[in-house]
């Protein structure tokens, strides 16, 4: 069943006077509780600060603040968090997913924890080893680590932020892969080998990604507009979009842009004349 059909609001949002207009557009998807974001532009500031808002409630609450990142431009937008946004000591560093052998994750991950101050001992990068025995490792460590909550079947962390393909993979999940079909199973790290990852890898389940209180999930440009209407609309198959399965315990939220958004828009209109003619 389409989620153009739970469309509840599009709300103008203010940027401010000095800076460039942020996000334009913002509407929910109730039934895939996904809140929808559209910016006009980069929105690197905005990804700061839902981070910084989280890490400042979860350090107020536990007293720290646990935060899985990915690679690439996702993790790499952190380098904008103003110095004073919260308590940097107390904020432990997790990763999403990481390539074997040569670990970019790791390499960016370590940039921005110097940027962010947070302690290199708070950096929980994957070990080195052959995969299988990484994943085994990394999965006692977020089994374990007292700034994860344990109390339900898997791992749930403060917060996930996830970058997306074009082909709608998340981490190294990818579409109709081993490690995608694993979903629901309970398993927290998952070794795989995939030529879309280069390779051998470890990455965090599903499971583990649903059961995040808060994921943020990128999306920009046009070469990611038809998987974003896929995934916001739900028309795709058991496996074939992950992005579209991410569903945080508390809240998902999509970014995106007005590229990216297009064609998910054209979408959503023909539904809204569908609808009209059906009146």
């Amino acid at each position: 069943t389409s989620a153009v059909a739970e469309q509840l609001t599009r709300a103008s949002m203010d940027a401010g006077p000095e800076e460039p207009e942020a996000a334009e557009l913002e509407f929910a998807i109730s039934k895939e509780i996904k809140s929808v974001r559209v910016f006009d532009g980069e929105y690197a500031d905005d990804i700061c600060d839902e981070v910084a808002a989280a890490a400042r409630a979860c350090i107020a609450e536990k007293g720290s603040f646990s935060l899985c990142i990915p690679g690439g431009s996702v993790v790499a937008a952190l380098a904008q968090m103003p110095a004073d946004a919260f308590d940097a000591s107390k904020v432990h560093l997790f990763f999403a997913n990481e390539k074997i052998p040569s670990y970019p994750c790791k390499e960016g991950g370590l940039d921005a924890a110097k940027k962010l101050g947070v302690p290199e001992a708070n950096v929980h990068a994957f070990g080195e080893g052959e995969p299988a025995a990484v994943a085994e490792s990394y999965s006692s460590l977020l089994a374990s680590h007292a700034s994860i909550d344990n109390s339900g079947a898997v791992p749930s962390v403060d917060m996930l932020l996830l970058g997306t393909g074009p082909d709608g993979h998340v981490g190294c999940l990818f579409p109709d892969s081993a490690e995608i079909k694993a979903s629901r199973a309970g398993k927290v790290v998952l070794a795989g080998n995939d030529a879309r990852a280069d390779g051998d890898f470890v990455a965090i389940s599903l499971d583990v990604m649903n059961a995040a209180k808060c994921v943020i999930v990128s999306a920009a440009g046009a070469g990611r507009a038809e998987m974003v209407a896929k995934a916001l609309a739900g028309n795709f198959g058991p496996f074939d979009c992950p992005a579209g399965l991410v569903e945080a315990e508390e809240e998902t939220l999509w970014f995106t842009d007005k590229e990216s958004i297009a064609v998910f828009d054209e979408f959503a209109d023909i539904e809204d004349e569908d609808e009209l003619e059906e009146e």
